[in-house]
């Protein structure tokens, strides 16, 4: 079954794909499957020095891969350049990483001794998104490979040959596959999940998404991380850095278009700070070059393809329609039509609405909502059915502190933007996700405890 691939910047279709067949995911799992059977009994400094070999290999294709993105998903180049260092200087400190809390523990109990093991589960099936096609593949699978699982990975089709790209490394750095990229479509969800070589699943991806995987891996008892989605707030205190807290939502914002899980899509402020920080949004955006994302000096690309700015179309209708939205900022992007580049938005609404509680804006929109009181701001952070992320910008770091207590997200930064850091434990509360990606929590996420107990 074939599908469309489009050069996001201009609109025209490039060429076209061809999914994976039930009989090729079949023998793609049988040999990982096989390889696990060796890789599993690794110690795992062998599997650190293995996969570090990885981090040297990406490196030295590093403008290769940061093009590659740039092309398929309009990222701005720069920001290819940097989700490429991310990566393999991820790899190399996860590679470094002292492992100890994962090896076996002896404790003495009831028992004369009992040993706590931690044992890899599988193959991992591995669903990843098209908005960081580097990044989000690779805080994913080294910490499951680390601890001696393999993985099929289930790339975005619209970043496909990055997939590719990403799984031909492996080859040269471990004789049997570690890793192999296959083009699967949502339908094959259930029948890869149903496989009695694949123990777990991992996917970033929309809320609906993650319902449609979770209910797959529960009926057939297969464990699951679920990274989704989310309308992080950004709360300006009476007392906040205007200069700051507009420059920093303003990048997270506008930060690959928009399409991140994590940036700045709400921004919460105290009434007596309208106009000043409408003004100084203004400035920010100004300041931000959209253009063609090949060139240095572009800071704000295309979306990653032509549907998702037709749905943005009908998002934006629907927030006129159900809010008190005023659109107070408006860049226009200066590409022909039928690009995926989309304006530079901004909109005040007089007061917060129920409408946007399942709402997630992926593009380059910013929405302002008014607060009179701390309570209150805090009620209209926790309103959605999200709870991946947010920010508080305020003076007294105790104050914002506070506040960011009663948040309900499983991270919130203080005068800045929250960022996937590979030290931090990573996901979301409510329908933002289940399970961790990084920190040590990730570590564990694709490990099951078994416990050998002696008498003598």
């Amino acid at each position: 079954m074939p599908f469309e691939r489009v050069n996001p910047t201009t609109g025209a279709v490039i060429g076209t794909g061809e999914y994976n067949s039930t009989e090729d995911a079949d023998k793609a799992l049988a040999a990982l499957d096989q390889t696990f059977k060796a890789w599993r009994n690794l110690s795992y400094l062998q599997r650190q020095a293995t996969i570090m070999k990885l981090a040297t290999a990406l490196e030295s294709k590093k403008d290769f891969f940061a093009k590659l993105m740039t092309q398929e998903i309009g990222k701005p180049l720069k920001e290819a350049q940097l989700e490429v260092k991310k990566c393999y200087e991820a790899i190399k400190a996860l590679c470094e990483k002292d492992l100890a809390a994962l090896e076996s523990k002896t404790i003495h109990t009831t028992y004369k001794s009992s040993e706590i093991i931690y044992e890899p589960l599988g193959v991992i099936y591995s669903i990843m998104p098209w908005n960081y096609p580097l990044w989000q593949v690779t805080r994913m699978v080294i910490p499951a490979l680390l601890t001696g699982n393999t993985i099929l990975l289930k790339h975005a089709e619209i970043c496909a040959q990055t997939g590719f790209e990403f799984a031909k490394l492996f080859k040269d750095i471990y004789p049997e596959p570690l890793l192999m990229h296959l083009l699967l479509p949502h339908e094959m969800t259930e029948v890869v999940l149903s496989n009695p070589r694949v123990q777990g699943v991992s996917l970033t991806g929309s809320t609906n998404a993650g319902v449609s995987v979770a209910k797959a891996a529960a009926g057939a008892l297969k464990k699951y991380v679920l990274e989704l989605g989310g309308s992080d707030p950004y709360l300006v205190l009476a007392d906040a850095d205007l200069d700051l807290a507009a420059k920093i939502i303003s990048q997270s914002r506008l930060m690959n278009a928009g399409q991140s899980c994590i940036s700045a899509k709400r921004c919460l402020f105290h009434e007596s700070l309208r106009q000043p920080l409408i003004e100084k949004f203004k400035t920010q955006f100004d300041d931000h070059v959209i253009g063609l994302p090949l060139e240095l000096k572009t800071d704000v690309g295309p979306l990653a393809h032509p549907r998702f700015k037709t749905a943005l179309k009908k998002q934006i209708a629907e927030l006129k329609k159900n809010t008190s939205a005023e659109c107070v900022y408006q860049k226009p992007h200066g590409h022909p039509a039928e690009s995926a580049f989309v304006d530079l938005e901004i909109y005040l609404l007089k007061e917060n609405s129920e409408w946007l509680k399942d709402q997630e804006f992926f593009a380059p929109v910013l929405l302002m909502i008014p607060f009179k009181t701390e309570a209150e701001a805090i009620a209209i952070a926790n309103s959605t059915v999200f709870g991946l992320g947010g920010g508080v910008f305020s003076k007294d770091l105790a104050r914002a502190k506070n506040v960011a207590k009663q948040m309900i997200a499983g991270q919130v930064a203080i005068n800045d933007f929250i960022r996937s850091d590979f030290s931090l434990p990573f996901g979301g509360f409510k329908k933002s996700g289940v399970g961790r990606e990084l920190g040590e929590a990730g570590f564990f996420e694709f490990v099951q405890t078994k416990v050998i107990s002696s008498s003598k």
